[in-house]
């Protein structure tokens, strides 16, 4: 059900999955809540409800640390992202996220890349320390997410790579030269040599192909 967690008189957060059943008011009077309130955390799954866009265009960016997006594949990614979007590219300053995920809610099946340059647009206007996208992209989509990336703070990167051979995945290593602070490199289910294993630990990155590793 949806639920929140509460310190004092401040609602820090909103937990909102894909079992709770909502009217529009519902979402209305959620939407009022979180333009009000000094966030930290925000889960949502979007189910099949397009309403529930509107929770996402009321968040207070300042003081959002964790985002968690879960969306059925092939539905609201690209509204979902230009609310998103739209709330980053408002504040004065670069948004900080501790942890972003944007994932679908069925394990084996990505969600789509929302359209246009949405999603490279969001993580230019942000820093984030993990981030975790369970999308369908191609090797050139992810290169131009990657040089759209603040990797000032990653940490951890989880990128959805079904069936990438070794010379894609060095592609995307190439791609991260600049991401100094990372730690972890998940590619799910991509073919990843125990050379190129090798030469990451030796830069103090793990890299694996298993989604759930983390």
């Amino acid at each position: 059900m949806a639920n929140a967690n509460i310190t004092g008189f401040e609602i820090k957060r909103l937990s909102l999955d894909e079992h709770d059943r909502i009217d529009d008011s519902f979402v209305n009077n959620l939407s009022s809540i979180v333009a009000r309130c000094e966030l930290n955390r925000i889960d949502i799954s979007m189910r099949e409800d397009e309403g529930r866009v509107r929770i996402l265009e009321s968040i207070q960016w300042k003081h959002l640390r964790y985002l968690y997006i879960y969306l059925k594949p092939r539905t609201f990614e690209t509204r979902v992202m230009r609310a998103l979007v739209d709330g980053v590219t408002k504040m004065s300053e670069k948004v900080e996220l501790d942890w972003f995920r944007f994932t679908s809610e069925e394990w084996n099946t990505p969600v789509t890349l929302p359209e246009g340059d949405l999603l490279q647009t969001f993580v230019a206007a942000t820093s984030i320390e993990w981030l975790i996208l369970n999308v369908d992209m191609t090797l050139e989509q992810i290169l131009s997410l990657l040089r759209s990336t603040d990797f000032s703070r990653l940490e951890r990167l989880k990128l959805w790579t079904e069936g990438f051979d070794p010379v894609k995945v060095d592609a995307i290593i190439g791609g991260l030269l600049h991401a100094t602070s990372l730690k972890k490199l998940i590619l799910h289910g991509a073919n990843i040599t125990a050379e190129q294993k090798s030469q990451m630990k030796a830069k103090g990155v793990a890299l694996t192909s298993h989604w759930w590793d983390w």
